[in-house]
């Protein structure tokens, strides 16, 4: 009797110290992956005006995710109510090139300010839940707007990732003259790219909050030398110049007959552009690439 309660208290000895230990290696597993985590920088991707997934579904699917065997790290889907839906996490093996995450607005035609508010929430989730503390951004005409506003808005501290670079694709920094635009478009978002809106001119006045080492790309589509890509002028997308030091700014034309608006995500040219500024390749993710990368030399202010 004596020797079976020894046993048994040997048992629960081994089993708490097994506990004990188990819990131990997992604790010193999790910091680990989390210092791993913190190391990688992830590139978030925001849709424009009426955006869906398809918006820069295809640009990643070019830059391997998918159809190359990569897989987009995370997609967080923010609800009108502004909850988030997340799908996938940032892995612990994942460099820059491989760690998207794709920001998608159930409502694609809110005002810039619920969507500043949104992007907020979803950066804080990538600090607190993916341990992430820089990133880079890519936005697609609203979307860079948007962007340019969290800037302007999200305290520079511990809550946030850090954002080191930023590239706008087809923003419309001073907004979209073309009266006829305007005439089927009437929701809170299209109030705000109109060129004069009070929502753009508050972007004006809190410029001074940006992040000043943030290093900045501004790429303006030119259909036909018409100095518009259809929709948005080349100098309202080139007018980022005025919300960033010359040191950190760049702009890029691409042109061409076939360059439209909502076709500047889906341009070959605009690929490497983007592959170089954020992970500089020399050639863009796939390789080779005919883009001309010289269309327009570095803007001077």
């Amino acid at each position: 009797m004596r020797k079976a309660k020894i046993f048994g208290l040997l048992a629960a000895i081994l089993l708490i110290g097994a506990a004990v230990f188990g819990i131990y290696f997992w604790q010193v597993q999790e910091k680990s992956e989390a210092k791993v985590k913190e190391t990688i920088i992830p590139t978030v991707f925001v849709h424009g005006y009426k955006g869906t997934a398809n918006s820069f579904g295809h640009m990643l699917d070019r830059f391997g995710y998918e159809a190359g065997g990569k897989k987009i790290a995370m997609r967080i889907a923010v609800t009108e109510d502004g909850e988030l839906d997340v799908s996938g996490e940032i892995g612990k093996y994942e460099k820059d090139g491989d760690s998207a995450v794709q920001i998608l607005f159930e409502d694609n035609r809110a005002s810039l300010a619920k969507q500043t508010i949104w992007l907020q929430k979803a950066m804080r989730y990538l600090r607190e839940h993916e341990q992430v503390k820089t990133i880079n951004f890519v936005g697609h005409s609203m979307g860079g707007l948007a962007i340019l506003s969290y800037l302007e808005k999200t305290p520079t501290d511990a809550a946030y990732p850090v954002p080191q670079k930023f590239i706008a694709i087809a923003t419309p920094f001073a907004g979209i003259d073309k009266a006829s635009y305007f005439k089927l478009q009437k929701d809170p978002a299209a109030q705000d790219l109109k060129a004069g809106s009070a929502a753009l001119q508050l972007l004006v006045k809190e410029k001074a909050s940006i992040p000043k080492n943030i290093q900045v790309l501004a790429v303006a589509g030119n259909r036909d030398n018409s100095g518009s890509d259809g929709l948005v002028k080349v100098s309202s997308v080139f007018y980022a110049k005025t919300f960033f030091p010359k040191g950190a700014y760049q702009e890029r034309i691409v042109a061409g007959p076939d360059v439209t608006h909502s076709g500047l995500h889906e341009n070959a040219e605009v690929d490497t552009l983007v592959s170089r500024f954020l992970w500089n390749l020399p050639d863009g993710i796939k390789g080779d690439s005919d883009a001309n990368l010289d269309t327009v030399p570095n803007a001077k202010k």
